[in-house]
C-alpha cells in the first residue's frame, strides 16, 4: 500500500526554493544598498577634497601667482568637476540598481509569504480532515455498539 503525502508536506520543497530566492534576493539587496553607499562616500569625498582645493587655491592666490600655476590650478579642477560628474553617474546607477534590487526582494518576499500561507491552510484542511475522520470513526463505534 503506497501512503499518498499530505499536502501540506509536498509544498515543503517549494517552500525551501522561495526561502532561497528571498534569502538570494535580500543579499543582493544588501550588496547592492553597500555599493550604493560607497559610492555616494566617494562622492562627498571628492565634493569635500575639491572644495579644500579652491580653499587653499584662493588662500594662495591672494598673495599672487603666475599664469602657468593659475591654467594648472583651472585644469586640476576641470578634472575634479568631470570626476564629480562620473561619480554622480555612479550613484545614480547604484541607486537604481538598488531599487530593483528592493523590488526583487519584494517580490520574493511575497511569493514566500504566499507559498506558507498555501502550507497553513493546507494544514489547516488536513487537520479539519482529520478530525473529521476521528468522529466518523468514534460515530461508527457507537453505532455498531448499540443493540438493536
Amino acid at each position: 500500500m503506497t501512503t499518498k503525502l499530505k499536502k501540506s508536506k509536498r509544498f515543503q520543497p517549494v517552500k525551501q526554493i522561495a526561502e532561497h530566492k528571498e534569502a538570494a534576493a535580500a543579499t543582493q539587496m544588501q550588496q547592492s544598498a553597500q555599493a550604493q553607499q560607497a559610492s555616494v562616500q566617494q562622492l562627498n569625498q571628492l565634493q569635500a577634497y575639491r572644495e579644500d582645493y579652491v580653499s587653499q587655491f584662493k588662500t594662495k592666490g591672494q598673495s599672487g601667482m603666475s599664469a602657468m600655476m593659475l591654467h594648472e590650478y583651472q585644469s586640476f579642477v576641470q578634472k575634479l568637476d568631470r570626476a564629480i560628474d562620473e561619480q554622480m553617474k555612479h550613484v545614480s546607477q547604484a541607486g537604481q540598481q538598488l531599487d530593483g534590487h528592493k523590488q526583487a526582494f519584494k517580490h520574493s518576499h511575497s511569493r514566500r509569504k504566499v507559498v506558507d500561507k498555501l502550507i497553513h491552510k493546507s494544514k489547516k484542511e488536513e487537520s479539519f480532515a482529520a478530525d473529521k475522520q476521528e468522529q466518523k470513526v468514534a460515530d461508527d463505534r457507537v453505532i455498531k455498539g448499540r443493540p438493536r
